[in-house]
C-alpha cells in the first residue's frame, strides 16, 4: 500500500499468520528483502526493513 526507504505498509489476508521476521518481495521475481513486523491491525501491517535495499 505504502513504501518508503525504511519500511512499508502492507495489506494482507486477515487470517494469515505472519512471523516477526520474514522476507518480502515487493516486485514480482525480485530478491526478497529481510524485514520485521512492527504492527498489525486486521488486514493492515507495518514492516521495517532490516537490511539496506
Amino acid at each position: 500500500m505504502d513504501i518508503s526507504h525504511d519500511g512499508a505498509r502492507l495489506v494482507i489476508a486477515s487470517g494469515l499468520t505472519v512471523p516477526k521476521r520474514f522476507g518480502v518481495a515487493l516486485v514480482p521475481n525480485s530478491t526478497p528483502r529481510e524485514c520485521e513486523r512492527v504492527w498489525r491491525n486486521g488486514e493492515m501491517m507495518g514492516i521495517r526493513f532490516t537490511e539496506p535495499g
